[in-house]
């Protein structure tokens, strides 16, 4: 055998349970690129949603409320399959459980440059750029001062810069009808401004935050961003500040520390869609977490090659077209969904590396549109995004009668069916929960 355990994929779900397993094992992770992980908001939501579902939305409770609420009403979710394996009151022990190894990611990412803060019971409230907020359990440092449930009755001021998409007052004043709505902040004022860094002699893309903040890495740079963003608010009137993130993205420990030094907490960043910078910072130090666990990696497209209930190989076609079999006693599949090409629609939909069916519910996915799953309320439950491979309680993918398919194969992560990251909010707490999980169970086999 080349390697003990073979992970294809390598975002967070795939690094967790390639590191997992590189604690006494020889592993390799397969990847054709970077995918959801790197594009996300790097923020993550461990459980966000009470009420049954297909409920309306009734407001937040604890972290742990939230949990019980899935594993109560939610059987086919990941939290709920990997509850069962739990010899006491599930309740109580999985939410100790995805603190433990939240806990435990947390500090090794700290290892590498980029920190993470925020509660195991309360939740984080951080705007974005559309002019809405995003309800989290755990956010990168730089953006948790701007918890908008600590800033009540304050005044505070949106910072963009030309040619991006950016806050205006019509977003200032939507996101300030939200939070009212919901009874979650409200504040004295909240302002604007947009900066023209062209106008001040720096050159850069202002078109994208990814390449601002990419820009940020060099030092001199950032020192001069970071005079005419404190040049500007030095006029305005306000008590916390929202920027961009574009605090760096290789650079960032540094880059934070810059701004630190200079607002201290009054200054913070907030959350944008994909892409994003802070989704590269998770990345890039998942890549540098597998190294420090000397997991090798290997650039290349995967393909499988089962025989009988077990797989012993996969093909791996790399970018120059050179193809090579590599063989492992365990694999696990960690793909992602959509955004990433792990569930494919090619007639039907089905798992891309192994051709798994796919699932909605207990249902296995056949019809290439399948009716009923999406609707015109942005609020409702889209089933759509709950499809994807469905597994035994040890996460090895089974077919439409239950039985598994292959023994020696896992499954982790947005490729999962089960669960709706979007409607559940426990879009990166699964990816840690099965990726964690089922690199221990590949091991264990």
């Amino acid at each position: 055998m080349d390697y003990d355990v073979i992970v294809i994929g390598s975002g967070l779900a795939g690094t967790l349970a390639a590191i997992n397993a590189a604690r006494t094992k020889k592993v390799a992770v397969v990847r054709k690129g970077y995918g959801a992980t790197a594009l996300s908001s790097g923020a993550f939501d461990i459980a966000g949603r009470t009420g049954q579902r297909g409920r309306p939305f009734k407001g937040i409770s604890t972290l742990t409320g939230a949990i019980g609420n899935i594993l109560y009403n939610e059987p086919l979710h990941p939290y709920s399959m990997l509850s069962t394996l739990l010899t006491g009151d599930r309740f109580n022990e999985f939410p100790s459980m995805v603190k433990t190894i939240g806990d435990q990611l947390f500090s090794e990412l700290e290892t590498e440059g980029i920190r993470y803060e925020g509660s195991w019971e309360s939740y984080s409230i951080i705007p974005n750029q559309h002019g809405t907020f995003k309800l989290t359990s755990f956010c990168q440092s730089s953006m948790l001062s701007g918890n908008l449930t600590k800033l009540m009755g304050r005044a505070i001021v949106f910072v963009g810069f030309e040619r991006t998409d950016v806050h205006n007052k019509t977003r200032a004043s939507f996101i300030s009808a939200m939070l009212s709505k919901y009874g979650l902040a409200s504040f004295r004022n909240i302002g604007c401004t947009n900066i023209d860094l062209r106008h001040y002699g720096i050159p850069c893309n202002e078109y994208d935050y990814i390449s601002l903040a990419g820009t940020m890495d060099d030092t001199e740079h950032a020192k001069k961003v970071l005079a005419i963003v404190k040049h500007s608010l030095d006029s305005m009137e306000y008590e916390h500040a929202f920027l961009p993130p574009i605090m760096g993205i290789t650079n960032h420990h540094e880059v934070l520390k810059m701004f630190t030094d200079s607002f201290g907490d009054t200054v913070s960043e907030f959350i944008s869609p994909p892409s994003s910078a802070p989704g590269l910072r998770l990345q890039y130090a998942l890549d540098r977490l597998l190294a420090r666990h000397g997991v090798a990696i290997i650039e290349g497209d995967a393909a499988g090659e089962g025989t009988g209930d077990t797989i012993k190989t996969i093909r791996v076609s790399s970018r120059d077209g050179r193809k090579a079999s590599t063989s492992a006693d365990s694999f696990v599949l960690a793909t992602g969904k959509f955004i990433s090409g792990g569930i494919v629609n090619k007639g039907t939909w089905h798992e891309a590396v192994f051709g798994l069916p796919v699932f909605i519910g207990v249902h296995q996915t056949k019809d290439p549109f399948p009716p009923g799953h999406l609707t015109g309320d942005p609020f409702d439950d889209q089933m759509l995004f709950s499809m994807g491979v469905r597994t035994d309680t040890s996460l090895r993918p089974v077919d439409e009668d239950g039985r598994v398919v292959y023994k020696n194969l896992y499954a982790a992560g947005s490729v999962l069916s089960g669960y709706n990251y979007i409607y559940d909010k426990t879009g990166l707490g699964t990816a840690m929960m099965t990726g964690a999980k089922a690199g221990i169970f590949s091991v264990a086999g």
